[in-house]
């Protein structure tokens, strides 16, 4: 009979619990809904920063480099595929140990070519990604669209895509090699130009893409249609090295008089084959006999902050601009229900605290 009363009695007070932890994880709930859209309102504004200084193709972080006439050692860094949540910091944390002249983004730094993707690009660049020597960008696939942002926008953004210019003697040529629908007569016609300068005056010439042509069978490289004519191009014009990212890791093939160095292990998901890829960048160190490179490697990381941050500014932040009335109308509904949530606490607290006891 005691079972049976016990039984009868649990049974009597599971609901009136049951009932309370669903009210508190609820209240928990709204609680942190809300928590995180006051956050994205604060955070989204760091979309607004401008970009460090040197950072961009402009002429004046340019003409830092190019006052520089005379001979002599120097060392530049190469890194592509940059999106990440934490691995590219590191690469950064790095670079800023290390001597350098210069920096060389070989694009698909940005998630996607939207302007949401590249206000949390340019969040993170003011200071995570924050380098204290001219730092250039190579325009990538991912870092443009047809719709969203433009060729066009990029360059009002970041400066021009396709330049060049002169460090210590040596030939520097930054071109913009995309796939369909994009077209690179430009950057062909950009690049033969250069049939009509004796760059034998040099001691040394390099060129940064973002999209390698198929050079090498180590890996899968992406198609463009001008792909023939502009290695042809780079041997004609005897361009010593080509550095290229899009695939996500490491790979190097000489094609004629050119060197391909394709560096793209900057942070996105690294490619599966060939094995053994990693996350790195590529310092490269010219003499006036030598040109050298060191491999910086770094472990991946996944930074809580940096998610959360790229979930507000680029998803949370535009769905509440686009859907202002609903965010409203959601806001208080989840109001009312947080205090109708809370006024029940208070109402029969004896109550529950009896109950839990009880249990």
């Amino acid at each position: 009979m005691l079972g049976v009363k016990r039984m009868k009695k649990d049974q009597h007070h599971r609901p009136g619990i049951t009932g309370l932890m669903i009210r508190r994880a609820l209240a928990i709930l709204l609680g942190l809904v809300f928590a995180f859209e006051a956050y994205t309102i604060v955070v989204q504004k760091e979309g607004d920063s401008p970009l460090p200084r040197l950072f961009g193709n402009f002429p004046a972080n340019r003409a830092v480099l190019e006052q520089v006439r005379e001979a002599g050692d120097f060392a530049f860094a190469v890194v592509g595929d940059t999106k990440s949540v934490g691995t590219f910091e590191r690469i950064s944390a790095e670079l800023r140990k290390t001597p350098l002249d210069f920096a060389v983004l070989l694009g698909d730094c940005s998630y996607g070519g939207t302007e949401d993707k590249h206000r949390y690009f340019r969040a993170e660049a003011a200071e995570e990604y924050a380098l204290p020597f001219p730092v250039f960008y190579v325009v990538g696939n991912h870092d443009v669209s047809p719709d969203d942002f433009p060729i066009r926008r990029f360059e009002e953004v970041y400066g021009p895509s396709i330049f060049s210019f002169e460090h210590r003697q040596c030939l520097l040529i930054v071109l913009r090699i995309l796939n369909a629908p994009f077209t690179n007569e430009e950057s062909l016609a950009f690049l033969a130009k250069f049939r009509d300068v004796d760059l034998s005056k040099y001691r040394h010439t390099f060129a940064f893409i973002h999209i390698p042509p198929p050079v090498s069978s180590t890996f899968e490289a992406r198609s463009f249609e001008e792909a023939a004519e502009l290695v042809a191009l780079f041997d004609e014009l005897g361009i010593e090295y080509v550095f290229a990212g899009d695939f996500h890791g490491y790979a190097q093939s000489k094609r004629g008089k050119t060197t391909y160095i394709v560096t793209g292990g900057g942070g996105a998901h690294l490619a599966e084959a060939p094995a053994s890829q990693f996350h790195h960048a590529t310092v490269v160190y010219v003499t006036p006999n030598s040109v050298d490179k060191r491999i910086v490697a770094v472990p991946p990381a996944e930074d809580l902050e940096d998610r959360l941050e790229k979930l507000a500014i680029t998803e949370v932040w535009p769905w509440m601009q686009r859907n202002t009335i609903l965010a409203v109308r959601l806001n208080v509904l989840g109001a009312i229900g947080f205090a109708l949530l809370v006024w029940s606490f208070f109402r029969h607290p004896k109550q529950d605290e009896q109950k839990t006891r009880t249990v």
